[in-house]
């Protein structure tokens, strides 16, 4: 008899916030779109034609949108930890990516959790895209696994996720990732965000 036990793994939650989402998308848009034109030279960081916005933290003008993602993240993340609300957005900024823009490969130091919140795309947006971080399963194990085995615990180089406006996904912030180019006419617009634990509480 054996057992195999996969004693690592990367926890990703998507959650659906379309229960009061339509409620917001036209206002979140124009804001967007209005942060962007008072600031047009925008922030390179990862992003390769696209642009990003000055970061946020705690600023008024940000601070309705920052309240519908901790709601959301406060309700999901309850069903998970020990304590959902145990947390804080640190930072979070906007990308807005038209045809032909992407972002590289890149991680979030300095934080526990990282996010995005999808506010427009298309099926042609470009995929979002996490590298495995577990070095043994990309250099050797994948070589040796027979495909039912990877299928069935998920082992591959990279897992992708598709775009889809009023989801968002919370990842450990370590884990690299990247965003393909869109091949929309339409623009992919996003809001990534940072999450710290609140030490104090453990």
């Amino acid at each position: 008899m054996i057992e195999f036990i996969p004693i690592f793994p990367s926890p990703v939650f998507k959650i659906d916030t379309n229960s009061n989402f339509k409620d917001i998308r036209s206002d979140l848009i124009n804001f967007c779109y209005s942060e962007k034109e008072k600031d047009i030279k925008r922030i390179n960081r990862s992003n390769y034609n696209g642009w990003h916005s000055t970061v946020y933290t705690n600023e008024e003008k940000f601070k309705k949108y920052k309240s519908f993602i901790e709601d959301h993240l406060k309700v999901s993340l309850n069903k998970f930890l020990n304590d959902g609300t145990n947390f804080s957005i640190t930072s979070a900024w906007i990308n807005i990516n038209g045809k032909k823009s992407s972002n590289s490969m890149h991680c979030h130091p300095g934080s526990d959790l990282s996010g995005c919140l999808w506010i427009k795309a298309t099926d042609k947006s470009g995929s979002f895209r996490f590298n495995n971080p577990n070095d043994f399963v990309q250099d050797a194990l994948l070589h040796f696994c027979n495909n039912e085995t990877k299928s069935e615990f998920s082992f591959s180089n990279n897992y992708w996720f598709k775009p889809v406006e009023g989801f968002m996904i919370v990842f450990p912030s370590h884990i690299n990732h990247c965003v393909f180019e869109n091949h929309d006419d339409e623009d992919r617009i996003s809001i990534s965000f940072n999450i710290l634990f609140k030490q104090n509480e453990f």
